[in-house]
Formats: structure tokens, sequence, C-alpha cells
């Protein structure tokens, strides 16, 4: 037992606590609060592409000890929860992104990569570059920088969500659809979409880079070291295939991609 004074009114009077209660007491005073144990990153909803960053970023936040919490909104949405600091960061996102949203910390090494495609359903033709692309209607999913900045002039339609988009190109409201090539395919394999086409060569090709809020500058130097070495060993390569090869998979099934635990990916 221990003893500790209070004094009330003048009075000293004395009360006794267990000797464990103490100790925790002292630890408490004694020791700074814990370090970051949890983080909240957001990630666009119904990208398939991103599934990839958050399979790697879940990995590398383990080695330090962080467990990972996504949540997932509208792709411009996303990005200006974490640029406000309601949550904790991005999964990634490509170059460049901290110009316009200057609360957020680019963490290099790229931990993914995306390769913008042009799919259609009765349009064939070869692309090369943007320009190619000026004569036709397109859509793309709003958020997804790349399309936007590269299509504004040209007669463009956005949308929320990628199966609205695929929806657009099937009722021929839109000649060509611009996405990721990963999510592109996967779309086709989860709606059945058999008479669209894959045009090629890509348009261009984006890596992908983790972003964390600059309220969690500490973290910088600790996660990028965890994502040179799973770079330099090969695993993001490996997680990036296997990843894929479940996704395409489940869709061809008419299963959900289980990003809400991310058990199918286990290896």
């Amino acid at each position: 037992m221990i003893s500790i004074a209070d004094k009330t009114r003048g009075r000293t009077s004395t009360t006794k606590l267990p000797l464990s209660l103490a100790v925790i007491a002292t630890m408490l005073v004694s020791f700074p609060v814990s370090a970051q144990t949890q983080l909240v990153l957001v990630a666009p909803h119904n990208s398939t592409d991103t599934i990839i960053g958050e399979v790697i970023t879940r990995e590398a936040y383990k080695r330090i000890g962080i467990d990972v919490e996504i949540r997932k909104y509208p792709g411009e949405r996303a990005l200006r929860l974490a640029d406000s600091g309601k949550v904790d960061g991005e999964v990634h996102r490509i170059d460049g992104i901290s110009a316009k949203y200057k609360n957020l910390i680019q963490i290099k090494p790229p931990i993914n990569f995306i390769e913008g495609t042009a799919f259609s359903r009765t349009t064939k033709f070869v692309v090369d570059g943007w320009d190619s692309l000026k004569p036709y209607r397109l859509g793309y999913i709003l958020g997804i920088k790349f399309a936007e900045n590269n299509t504004r002039g040209m007669k463009s339609t956005a949308v929320s969500d990628y199966t609205r988009l695929f929806q657009l190109l099937g009722k021929d409201r839109v000649d060509v659809v611009i996405a990721p090539r990963l999510n592109g395919l996967y779309q086709m394999n989860k709606l059945g979409i058999r008479n669209v086409t894959e045009l090629k060569p890509a348009i261009m090709r984006f890596e992908l880079f983790h972003y964390l809020h600059k309220k969690h500058e500490d973290l910088v130097p600790k996660i990028a070291a965890v994502f040179n070495e799973m770079k330099a060993s090969g695993e993001m390569t490996r997680i990036r295939d296997h990843v894929i090869k479940v996704l395409l998979d489940r869709a061809l099934k008419g299963l959900p991609p289980c990003d809400d635990d991310y058990a199918c990916f286990d290896q």
C-alpha cells in the first residue's frame, strides 16, 4: 500500500492505494504519451489500383507498429479530407499533389503505378498521346487528376464511380473512357462486359506516392525507410502481382474485392 496526502480545507488526510495502482500512476507521470499506434488513411472508392496501395501501406506501417484504417470516399473529397487533417493521409496519389494540397507531405519512393488507358466500345484507333483523343466524347472519374488535367478543353464528362462510367460507355453517351488500366479491366470482368476494347498503347504511366498530413512529419523518414526496403527486396512487385491476380479472379466470379478486411490477399 502507498499513502497519498490530500489537503482539503486546511486538513491533511491520507488515502491508501494498492501498490500496483501507485506504480501505474508513477509510470504515467514519468513517461511520455505513447507514440502513434493507428492512422486513418483515405482512398478513392471503387478504385482497384488503390487496393494494391492499401495492402502495401498496411504491411509497411505494421512493420513500425502502426495499424492502418482505410476509409473510402469520392476522389476529390478524399483529398480534401487528407489535406484538412481530419484524417492522417492518403494511401497514394500521383506526383506533385502537394503543390495544391499544401498540408500533404509526399513520401518517396513510389509504392505503386498506374497506366492511364483508353477504353472504347465502338471507336477503334491507335492512341498517340492526349491529342489523339480530342475528336471523341470522353468520360472519366471525378478526382482522377491525370484524366482531369489532360482533358481540359475537350468534350468530357466526369462521374463519381466506375460502374456509372462504364454504363455511360455502354449507353453510347461517351465514345472513350479514360481510366487506370487495372480499374478498367476489373470493371469489365465485374460487369461482364465483353464488347469493350482496351486501346493501345497506354496514354501514359504514373508513379503513385504515399502522402501524410504534415502533423505526422515525424513518421515520414520511418515509413520511407520501410518502403525503400520493400522496394529493394522486390516485395512491392510481388504484392502488386498477387493482388492483381486475386482481384481479377474474384471479379470474374462475381465476388467483392475483400477490401473490408483484406483477408483474401493473405499469402
